[in-house]
């Protein structure tokens, strides 16, 4: 029984050794100080695309940073930006108009509502499936305090759609619900949209490469890591036959010692 515990302790020391190896891969950050979905989202996509990724806490703790192997930098910062990630903050109405202090000017809580308007109007547009990012640019002109004819309001809207999406033939649907979301708007003709995509290259590289999954799992491994493993496996190959030649030698029966007769 000794003997079998001296030939397990070299295999899981060998085990721990892999381990703390494969461990300290650990990769660069490609990205840091993340919201915790932001860093989802992203480690989504790199991982649905082929490149192994990982979520910590950023050494400062006030967010995430996401990490990847250092040789998968350029095509990880090409795929995020084809899919527009991470995407920036947004803000509610909630998060605008705290009042940080005792009064505002009329034009400040115009400016707030105006760009309040805009991000909301652009959290709706990221909800329709194709859509990457938007940005949405509302002009709210001030009403006549006397009454008069005041100009009417409009918007500009542009949407950046992913590779193989094509949303322009529902740009009327586009227009009537920005329209509708804008008080003062009543004229769907006020409403611009523009259309864009985005990684329309990098897609026709990764269609040409093959399916997801096939190239890009192996190059995502560094030369260093790959170079370590197949290091340590040897070691454990030879850690293996050698207690095997111990166990051996250990179960064959002894001889009794040999009595002189004279």
């Amino acid at each position: 029984m000794k003997a079998s515990n001296a030939i397990k302790r070299p295999v899981v020391l060998a085990l721990l050794l892999a381990c703390l190896a494969l461990a300290g891969c650990g990769g660069t950050a490609l990205y840091s100080n993340l919201e915790e979905q932001q860093a989802n989202q992203v480690m989504a996509e790199l991982i649905g695309s082929g490149i192994q990724a990982d979520k910590t806490l950023s050494t400062d703790k006030k967010g995430w940073e996401v990490r990847i192997a250092k040789d998968d930098i350029p095509r990880a910062m090409q795929i995020l930006h084809a899919r527009g990630l991470p995407r920036r903050q947004s803000f509610t109405m909630g998060d605008l108009f705290k009042k940080d202090s005792f009064a505002t000017s009329a034009t400040q809580e115009k400016a707030l509502y105006v760009f309040g308007l805009e991000e909301s109007m652009r959290q709706k547009l990221l909800k329709i499936d194709g859509v990457v990012d938007a940005a949405v640019s509302i002009a709210l002109p001030d009403r006549d305090p006397l009454g008069g004819d005041a100009a009417d309001s409009s918007a500009s809207v542009f949407i950046y759609q992913a590779p193989g999406a094509d949303l322009r033939d529902r740009e009327t649907d586009l227009k009537v619900g920005v329209k509708d979301s804008i008080e003062g708007l009543d004229d769907v003709n006020k409403v611009t949209i523009k259309f864009f995509t985005v990684g329309s290259t990098i897609a026709g590289k990764q269609a040409a490469r093959g399916p997801a999954g096939a190239m890009p799992v192996l190059s995502s491994i560094s030369p260093l890591a790959i170079a370590i493993t197949v290091a340590i496996a040897v070691l454990l190959a030879l850690v293996i036959a050698f207690g095997g030649r111990i166990r051996a030698r250990l179960a064959q029966p002894k001889q009794p010692p040999r009595v002189w007769n004279g």
